[in-house]
């Protein structure tokens, strides 16, 4: 029996779940061209090769975050021109999949055929039957989770969850890539309508939006956590005198920073009991830097404390993502001896082919298998779903296909990887 084909039948045919995406439930493709051509991943990268902060968005920031206030077709038109320096990356192979697989655009795109080009994509993304043809047949996307919930459900298939919990000193100003306590808990005051000065008001406004959660019947919250999450000075006492000290604009070490956090994470899991929801989405190992460049990091501290929560909240499922590659090894090791603690996806700076092999091989060996979540998008578009899952399915083909011919494995122990990884892993964790 030749192995290949009968792995890649099965991964072509697999059903899939996506636990983490930003897609917008009234409308998850695109609007238009602007909006896969300049998708934040890919717009980076056309900045970084040499297209102007603001040549293509007035704010200097991706779409994504703000209106660009410049029209879609010249925006391509603008940009396009850069597209030669990145088609050797995984993103400019990502959109080359799109323009090949989904609008079937083979041609090189340049100034003199690129309104062409900007009013097909734009037909077709537009399309009323497009969006449920590229989430259901292009991938097999069964169910999307999305943390974007502007808008009426279109489709009962796209679940709701919320994210951005504000349990860490950063979050709510993460745009900016600065820690500035100061602003942090300012924006947290005008969510709140009231001042925080002490642990008292943090706790009542984490206690609201466990009422928002309860009264918008969230399937689960998504918590992006410092790496630096530490519970050194996480005690009552510390935590007021650290407010006040933010307050008065002065600086935190990452001690003091991270003690906020870990404060945060526990007391809001520990008034979220009062709902339902018993699924926390973990993310950690990015930060943004002014204006809109996002690195990665890592802090010792981040394994322990996270092992530690989990302890304290057996009762609650944590499915963990990470930036870098540095927590690859840490974060099988969690998911392998805490219960409670799984794993999911390669988030923003791992989402490349050597570190999507590299993660997937050490969950495989250290993991149990129906605590291993193999694909989430992250994605802001339905079409941007395709190429994210095409690449890992074909990694997956050939790890699968290399341990089969090894003895390793066998094809039925394969075809329950598949099955178990893209769908029913993440609907048994996320109670789908």
């Amino acid at each position: 029996m030749k192995i290949r084909p009968v792995i890649k039948d099965a991964l072509d045919n697999a059903k899939v779940i996506d636990p983490h995406c930003h897609l917008r439930p009234h409308k998850p493709s695109a609007d238009n061209f602007a909006d896969l051509l300049l998708y934040h991943h890919l717009w980076i990268e056309l900045v970084s090769s040499g297209m102007g902060q603001y040549e293509v968005s007035k704010s200097g920031f991706p779409h994504e975050l703000t209106d660009p206030k410049i029209e879609p077709l010249e925006r391509v038109r603008r940009a396009v021109k850069y597209l030669k320096n990145i088609k050797n990356t995984t993103i400019g192979v990502f959109f080359k999949w799109i323009m090949n697989d989904l609008y079937e655009i083979k041609e090189e795109l340049g100034e003199h055929n690129i309104e062409g080009i900007f009013n097909k994509v734009g037909e077709r993304c537009n399309d009323p039957k497009w969006q449920e043809d590229v989430l259901r047949n292009y991938c097999g996307i069964e169910y999307n989770i999305t943390v974007n919930i502007d808008g009426k459900p279109y489709s009962d298939k796209i679940l709701k969850g919320k994210e951005g919990v504000p349990v860490n000193i950063v979050r709510e100003y993460i745009v900016s890539g600065k820690e500035n306590p100061y602003k942090v808990i300012y924006s947290m005051e005008e969510n709140f309508g009231r001042e925080i000065n002490n642990v008292a008001d943090y706790r009542e406004y984490l206690r609201q939006i466990v009422q928002e959660f309860i009264k918008e019947k969230y399937q689960f919250a998504g918590v992006w956590i410092l790496p630096s999450i530490t519970e050194d000075m996480a005690k009552k006492e510390e935590i007021d005198r650290i407010i006040k000290k933010a307050k008065e604009r002065k600086p935190l070490n990452i001690v003091e920073i991270g003690s906020f956090c870990y404060f945060g994470t526990v007391s809001f899991l520990k008034e979220l009991r009062k709902s339902e929801i018993r699924t926390i989405q973990i993310l950690t190992g990015a930060y943004v830097l002014s204006p809109h460049r996002s690195i990665t990091r890592w802090n010792k501290n981040f394994v322990e404390s996270i092992g530690k929560i989990a302890y304290e909240f057996e009762d609650f499922n944590i499915n963990l993502a990470a930036a870098t590659d540095i927590y690859t090894q840490d974060l099988g090791i969690l998911a392998k001896h805490i219960p409670n603690i799984s794993v999911a996806g390669y988030w923003w700076h791992t989402l490349y082919p050597f570190y999507i092999k590299k993660t997937l091989e050490t969950r495989l060996d250290m993991v149990p298998l129906n605590k291993i979540i193999g694909f989430f998008s992250d994605t802001y578009h339905s079409e941007w779903c395709y190429p994210k899952l095409k690449m890992v399915k074909h990694i997956l083909e050939d790890i699968l296909v290399e341990r089969i011919e090894k003895g390793w494995y066998d094809v039925e122990l394969a075809n329950d990887i598949i099955t178990k990884l893209f769908y029913e892993n993440p609907k048994n964790i996320y109670k789908i």
